[in-house]
């Protein structure tokens, strides 16, 4: 390896900076665990972190520079997430089944497959990650002379910050949904969070 403990452990400190500050993508996690409970949100979390994990080797091969020159397949990845969550979000809305037949003890049905690909996508379009870590690996680290070993290690390192983080959001917005009592609450949580999964759609999309 090339890289020292000490350089690992700066990095990782900036990443957890990074992370710690909740932002759309957060916000939808949370909304979404809220509405269909934590496999939902976990499933989020996991094609957001595969998504974070392709940025950090994208930076590490230098392809960070080649993305920055496709700018347009970033913005229809993005714009795809977007919609797709603002989609679910009406639908929890205006929706009035939902909640009352799902009662608290069984959260709506949704896909998991499909949280995972909306997390992906809105990683995946999201152009500040991609600038975040070609900025953030020259001044940490000597991307020439990175091994196979140092990548595996950026890797394990990074990825697990950004996966606790976000799913200890999941993990809180979750439970807040299981202390509810009745389904008219459970119908304001379903409407909190539709307001919530449009509202980050929204905010994603002006990014």
């Amino acid at each position: 390896m090339t890289v020292t403990a000490e350089q690992l452990m700066l990095f990782a400190a900036a990443i957890f900076v990074m992370v710690a500050s909740p932002g759309p993508l957060v916000a939808a996690i949370a909304a979404r665990s809220a509405t269909f409970g934590l496999r939902s949100g976990a499933a989020m979390v996991a094609g957001a972190s595969v998504a974070d994990g392709l940025w950090i080797v994208a930076a590490i091969l230098g392809l960070g520079v080649i993305a920055a020159t496709h700018a347009g397949l970033l913005v229809v990845l993005k714009y795809i997430g977007a919609a797709w969550l603002i989609w679910i979000g009406l639908k929890l809305l205006f929706d009035r089944s939902g909640a009352d037949a799902a009662g608290l003890d069984a959260p709506p049905r949704e896909p998991l497959w499909r949280a995972t690909l909306t997390g992906a996508l809105l990683n995946l379009g999201n152009p500040k990650a991609a600038l975040f870590y070609m900025a953030l690996f020259p001044g940490f680290f000597d991307v020439t002379q990175l091994t196979m070993l140092d990548s595996v290690a950026i890797l394990a390192l990074a990825m697990p910050i950004g996966a606790g983080s976000d799913l200890t959001y999941a993990w809180v917005a979750a439970k807040a949904r299981g202390r509810l009592r009745d389904a008219r609450a459970a119908r304001r949580v379903n409407q909190v969070s539709g307001g919530i999964l449009c509202g980050a759609g929204v905010a994603i999309a002006g990014t």
